[in-house]
């Protein structure tokens, strides 16, 4: 058997698809006595990261629909939105909704929160970091599709790199909106933004579930789609949907899809601990594989 006491929380990225972390953590965050002491996140992961350690998850689902009842289109509607937002508006939109659902107190209890790690991507150029990345982003297309791991290892041949970010002292630099923000650029779509002078792209294309530096202790790794392959160890435990979420990774018109992602990952975390036998007051250290959410021991 193996207790599930972690250490080491990890949220995988996927856009809007990462409602399924709210939805499950909501479920099993107080049976299982979640209290991680390191926690690291990916694109859209970091900033569902973040709504975990200020409390903000249902808020960001209030906020992030009440932006999407407003939505028709996914692009730009007219030439004044294309002025300022180019070919989509879901930078700007990000960027408000980061913005009205991290506020101060929100920040001021990720600064004081446990040791909190963004990674971000950065292009192999400087040069059109843009249009550079077209290259990656097949490699990291081919690289899901064929290899079906959280382990992305096309991209990082073609010359992406990466690094960790200290969230928490971005959020005592008062620049963790700018870090969330820029955390989550898909290129070619949105425009490449900067950190400390590097241009920096979707970290999702080097990691889909970066480790926590320094990586001690066991880790919970929440994951956002399904994949074939999930590699094996003794001191992490992945977490997958039970199907296809509904959310459209950068779907910003329906408010439906996210809500029924929360629902489903509420879902998959109840059948998560009623597999670990797990009630609602305390944790317990029963363990078995699963299919369902297909949890498994992995690296």
């Amino acid at each position: 058997m193996t207790e599930l006491n972690f250490e080491q929380l990890v949220f995988s990225g996927g856009g809007t698809r990462c409602f399924w972390h709210g939805g499950f953590l909501k479920t099993v965050r107080r049976p299982m006595a979640l209290e991680p002491t390191r926690i690291a996140g990916v694109s859209g992961g970091a900033l569902a990261a973040s709504c975990f350690i200020a409390g903000r998850d249902e808020t960001l689902l209030e906020t992030m629909g009440a932006t999407f009842d407003r939505r028709e289109e996914n692009l730009s509607t007219s030439w004044n939105e294309v002025q300022s937002d180019g070919l989509t508006p879901h930078q700007r939109l990000y960027r408000e909704i980061v913005t009205e659902t991290l506020d101060r107190q929100a920040i001021a209890a990720i600064a004081d929160g446990p040791s909190f790690q963004v990674l971000l991507a950065h292009p192999p150029t400087r040069l059109l970091p843009k249009w550079s990345t077209f290259p990656m982003m097949a490699a990291y297309l081919l690289d899901i599709a064929v290899r079906s791991t959280p382990k992305v290892v096309l991209p990082t041949s073609l010359g992406a790199d990466q690094s960790f970010v200290d969230a928490r002292q971005a959020a005592r630099d008062g620049t963790l909106i700018d870090l969330i923000c820029i955390a989550a650029v898909i290129p070619p779509v949105f425009n490449v933004e900067g950190w400390n002078g590097r241009p920096v792209i979707d970290g999702g294309m080097t990691s889909k579930a970066p480790m926590p530096d320094p990586n001690e202790g066991r880790t919970l790794i929440l994951l956002t789609r399904r994949f074939r392959h999930l590699p094996q160890s003794d001191t992490c435990l992945y977490v997958q949907p039970s199907e296809a979420v509904p959310a459209d990774k950068i779907d910003f018109t329906d408010r439906g899809k996210i809500e029924e992602t929360w629902r489903q990952g509420a879902s998959d975390g109840k059948a998560f601990l009623l597999r670990h036998r797990l009630g609602t007051d305390a944790p317990s250290a029963a363990h078995d594989k699963t299919q369902g959410t297909r949890d498994a021991r992995a690296l």
